[in-house]
């Protein structure tokens, strides 16, 4: 299991532990202060996008060690505030069964990366007590929210597995989980800044993806699914291949696959991946 899971998962998954969509709702406040981190601003603690420049710096001038620095400073105080974790279609449709009030949202990296309008960039999903005042944060919540039943909320989601956007779970104030993401390479900062600086704000799944060759028939269905560059087709072959290492275990090649050439395993049955997260 990985580390949120041995902390926070009471034996399980921590994001299919109902505790962690159990926050409280409101907080006693002292009189003329105002809530600081996460629990102030669900987005306080940003997606990463603030190291980048920093980053950026660290790798021009070639000092590793600033860079390393630079990592683990941000993600000593990102775990306890605000991070990620990608989780496959079938976990995120229990999720739905979970938790409550659901109500879709728009993206602020397609917002701002994008520039795209509100009205076409309800891809996020709220989540949990927090969002019956989510009034108090117009630049979170820009353009407003619209509540939806679990089954609308699930619909929505297969519609956005089925355009290939990878699904994630973020929390806001750890452990509490607060939204659901539909995420793309380079839109999604936490998904660029996991591949192009390997900033581990967002983890990789409990699964990976393996090919069965002797399914596969190369018909390319997989092809521009994958979101983390871990997919390709052999020339020699002309068979799909996967780079564990590499693979975050989204699920979006399994489901592209007509002849069920792909499958997800766990990731702790393979040694050298157990603890890639």
């Amino acid at each position: 299991m990985c580390w949120v899971c041995e902390k926070y998962g009471n034996g399980e998954k921590w994001y299919l532990n109902p505790e962690n969509y159990a926050r409280r709702l409101y907080k006693v406040r002292k009189e003329g202060k105002e809530s600081a981190g996460a629990d102030a601003d669900p987005q306080a603690a940003g997606m990463g996008a603030g190291v980048v420049a920093e980053l950026v710096k660290a790798r021009i001038s070639g000092d590793q060690e600033w860079e390393d620095e630079i990592k683990r400073d941000a993600l000593e105080q990102a775990y306890q505030t605000h991070f990620g974790q990608v989780v496959t279609l079938d976990e995120y449709l229990q999720i739905l069964d979970i938790a409550y009030p659901l109500a879709k949202m728009t993206c602020g990296c397609r917002r701002v990366q994008r520039g795209m309008p509100d009205e076409e960039n309800f891809t996020c999903m709220g989540i949990g007590p927090g969002m019956y005042k989510w009034e108090r944060w117009p630049e979170t919540y820009h353009g407003g929210v619209e509540f939806v039943t679990t089954e609308e909320a699930k619909e929505w989601a297969m519609m956005n597995h089925k355009e290939g956007r990878v699904q994630t779970v973020d929390v806001f104030g750890t452990p509490y989980i607060g939204g659901l993401c539909q995420c793309e390479y380079p839109g999604c900062v936490a998904v660029r800044n996991r591949i192009d600086y390997d900033f581990k704000f967002l983890l990789k799944g409990h699964t990976v993806a393996k090919v069965d060759r002797a399914k596969c028939t190369g018909c390319k269905s997989c092809l521009g699914r994958c979101q983390f560059k871990a997919l390709n087709l052999e020339v020699y072959t002309s068979k799909a291949y996967i780079d564990m290492d590499q693979c975050f275990g989204c699920g979006l090649c399994v489901t592209a696959c007509p002849s069920e050439a792909i499958e997800l395993i766990d990731r702790q049955s393979m040694p050298g991946l157990a603890e890639n997260w």
